[in-house]
């Protein structure tokens, strides 16, 4: 029994232990088995897994966001407009310069880097939704505990390794665009503050300037209208809008700069931005001198621009320079002009009203360049009230002024003619001081400064003057004789003030009847005296320079 039951549990135990070692056996080998497997997924599936993830990565971010970048321009909803930067505001702020009460002109805004800003961010949205697609694609295959066991042992570490590719990739073509998009940014600042420095430079080296002939409004920065709609643009200095070229609306392209807006594609399409009136062609790319006469009613101011007009086209009849009127009005003033002289009519008096308009005239030498002369008469009546010259709006850009004094309306002759109209005169109405003294006033209220500018005074009527001997003493080439002249007949006040609010005054003695212009009383010049002032020479022939000195000599009572 003792046997027995021993030989039982040796028996027992014996069992055991195979039971123990056939199970680490099977442990063993399973175990084995699972990191043999494992080993495969280890060196060869992940590896190669996480190679394709990565490429997949690489390729699958290249072809979303490069793509989505070149197929920017068909998302409209997405596109830039004019409508946005002139309507909606999309700046944030008006325009700075003259152009900012008019706002942003209807044009496409530059792609650098505003447009382009936008498309980046449109990649990266699309990058994302595309990512995000993705694996909300896979996660929602492995709704059931069996496929998503399989995902963790063979989807997750591709899975995620993809992820990583395609977010570091697609980071990284976005922050290289950005890049670009900086870098190209800043060169566009710089050449855009370089092009205006040039056209500003330019401007002034060559005294380039923008007046119109109807409201008289001096601006640096000229409106154009489009060449391919009537939209008007304000400002085409090179901005946001564009560097070389504005595109407008319309699509149309539109050089940018002054010089080259006025001087080129657009000099027919010149608006005036105070008044919108259409400007003369290639306004804004030439030097623009103001003649403006002041002097009572009488004096003889038109017929001495008519004068001079026509003496202009004399001289240059001669020469290779090329002379015409800028516009119709100045056109038919011209003809008029040269008429009253040739037949020596007597010229009409000038129609009081609010502003005159200019006789704008283009001249074109042939070795220089070329220039616009505006002549402006004003009626005597703006100069014989206080406030008669205010509207008068040009006085206040001019570089010269010229005066033109009435001999006949002096103290002295008017005593010693009593009766003008018997010895057929057509005297001024009041005194030359008053209307120096009301214009010099005005400047100033203007808070002007006159001690820039150069002063003409004209002693006028010449030819009377000489038909009834009261001429005694007045040699044109000599400015003491002169100035003794005006003293002589009590004008001693204005050569006074004269020489002291003006940094340069000369006199001219002026016979406006149609005289040679060899003659040195002829009234051009007087014109080149004036134009010279601006660092113009009107007139080039030697043998007209000889009469008249170029560099005239300082003398008492006068600078010059």
């Amino acid at each position: 029994m003792i046997l027995a039951d021993g030989g039982e549990a040796v028996g027992a135990v014996f069992l055991g232990a195979i039971a123990i070692t056939v199970t680490v056996v099977v442990v063993w080998v399973i175990l084995a088995a699972m990191l043999h497997a494992f080993s495969y997924l280890v060196l060869i599936y992940y590896p190669l897994s996480i190679a394709v993830g990565i490429l997949t990565g690489i390729g699958c971010a290249a072809v979303v966001v490069v793509g989505d970048l070149l197929t920017a321009g068909e998302r409209t909803a997405r596109t830039l407009t004019p409508a946005h930067i002139a309507d909606d505001g999309f700046f944030g702020r008006p325009p700075r310069g003259p152009s900012r009460y008019f706002g942003w002109d209807r044009a496409w805004p530059r792609y650098l880097p505003f447009q382009a800003r936008r498309d980046i961010v449109d990649a990266a949205r699309a990058a994302a939704r595309f990512l995000l697609g993705h694996s909300r694609r896979v996660l929602s295959e492995c709704d059931e505990l069996v496929p998503f066991l399989l995902y963790l042992v063979f989807g997750l570490v591709p899975h995620v390794v993809f992820a990583l590719a395609f977010t570091a990739f697609a980071a990284f073509v976005l922050m290289v665009c950005t890049a670009l998009v900086l870098l190209g940014w800043l060169l566009q600042f710089i050449a855009i503050v370089l092009l205006r420095v040039a056209d500003s430079v330019i401007s002034r080296v060559f005294r380039l300037s923008t007046r119109c002939v109807k409201c008289y409004e001096v601006t640096r920065l000229p409106s154009y209208r489009c060449t391919g709609c009537s939209i008007v643009h304000r400002d085409l200095r090179p901005s946001r809008l564009g560097v070389l070229w504005h595109r407008c609306e319309c699509s149309a392209v539109l050089p940018t700069m002054v010089t080259r807006a006025s001087g080129w594609a657009l000099r027919k399409n010149i608006v005036c931005p105070a008044c919108d009136h259409g400007m003369p062609e290639g306004t804004g790319s030439r030097q623009t001198i103001q003649v403006p006469t002041f002097g009572a009613v009488g004096a003889g101011k038109t017929r001495l621009l008519f004068a001079a007009a026509v003496g202009l086209c004399e001289v240059v009849s001669t020469d290779s320079t090329r002379i015409e009127p800028l516009d119709d009005y100045s056109a038919a003033e011209l003809e008029r002009a040269g008429h009253v002289i040739a037949a020596r009519q007597r010229t009409v008096k000038t129609a009081h009203g609010p502003t005159p308009e200019a006789l704008a005239i283009l001249v074109a030498p042939e070795n220089r360049r070329p220039f616009e002369l505006h002549l402006l008469d004003a009626a005597g009546e703006h100069f014989s009230m206080t406030d008669g010259a205010e509207s008068l709006h040009y006085l206040h850009s001019a570089e010269t002024l010229l005066l033109v004094v009435d001999p006949f309306s002096t103290e002295e002759l008017r005593a010693a003619i009593p009766d003008p109209a018997a010895v057929g005169l057509v005297v001024g109405d009041s005194n030359p001081e008053d209307s120096y003294s009301i214009t010099i006033e005005l400047l100033r209220a203007a808070g002007l400064k006159t001690k820039r500018r150069a002063l003409g005074i004209v002693v006028s009527k010449v030819d009377d003057l000489r038909r009834l001997g009261v001429d005694g003493g007045l040699d044109p080439g000599d400015q003491d004789s002169i100035v003794r002249w005006l003293v002589d007949r009590g004008l001693d006040n204005l050569v006074t003030r004269a020489r002291q609010d003006f940094k340069r005054v000369r006199y001219f003695p002026v016979d406006s009847m149609g005289q040679s212009i060899t003659d040195p009383c002829h009234p051009i010049h007087t014109l080149n005296w004036l134009t010279q002032q601006v660092g113009v020479t009107l007139i080039p022939a030697p043998a007209v320079r000889a009469v008249f000195p170029v560099k005239p000599v300082p003398v008492e009572g006068a600078s010059s």
